[in-house]
């Protein structure tokens, strides 16, 4: 099923939304009187979730909608949460998620969510990635189906801290099993060998799935 990769959701999804945030708000988004708003409301939703999927700047969604940036900042500002608010049922909760993989073999990565980087704040700088960010752990079935997405932790965690951290643990021991890479060693999960060697199918089918589940994770946003 295709979805666009701007906003992360198909068609039907993103017309759904836009109804759900629509209902939602106090004030309707297009005024009878007064200046009329520069950006139309289904727009201003897709901006919105550009904005969350991408954490990209103002300035660049501007460019991308032919509109200002002030014109972005007041549609983050009163959409955003909108947006947060009309997707939180759909994000599967730590319960949730373990009833989803039981006797199923699951998948665990970790991924980083970059960000500005803060002069006093350290914590956020990840070697592996070179980069500052936050972790989150993401679970999903050997199909790609997302199943779980951590709170995030500080870029400097290490997977198989955060692995314990979060309630990835949990999951995964309820689980008929779970995978994940190198990272992981220790963790109780099938992990590749310490040893360099030719990657084979399974490890190639294993980071295939994780894309797509993390795709489907970043939907959620």
């Amino acid at each position: 099923m295709r979805y666009y990769r701007t906003t992360g959701l198909m068609l039907s999804q993103m017309q759904e939304l836009a109804c759900r945030i629509n209902g939602a708000l106090d004030e309707p988004w297009s005024k009878k009187a007064g200046r009329p708003r520069a950006c139309g409301f289904y727009q201003a939703v897709e901006i919105a979730c550009m904005y969350l999927r991408h954490n990209c700047t103002q300035e660049f969604l501007a460019d991308m909608r032919d509109v200002s940036q002030p014109t972005v900042s007041r549609i983050v500002t009163a959409l955003v949460p909108a947006v947060k608010a009309a997707l939180e049922e759909f994000v599967p909760s730590a319960a949730d998620a373990i009833e989803m993989v039981k006797g199923r073999v699951c998948l665990v990565d970790g991924t980083i969510t970059p960000c500005w980087s803060y002069d006093d704040h350290r914590e956020l700088w990840s070697r592996k990635h070179g980069t500052t960010g936050f972790n989150a752990q993401l679970v999903c079935l050997l199909n790609g189906e997302a199943v779980y997405v951590s709170d995030p932790l500080p870029g400097k965690a290490h997977d198989a801290a955060a692995f314990r951290e979060t309630p990835v643990e949990g999951i995964v021991r309820e689980s008929g099993g779970g995978i994940g890479d190198k990272g992981y060693q220790g963790c109780g999960m099938v992990t590749p060998a310490v040893q360099a060697c030719r990657p084979d199918w399974r490890s190639r089918a294993s980071r295939a799935s994780l894309s797509r589940g993390g795709h489907g994770a970043r939907r959620w946003s």
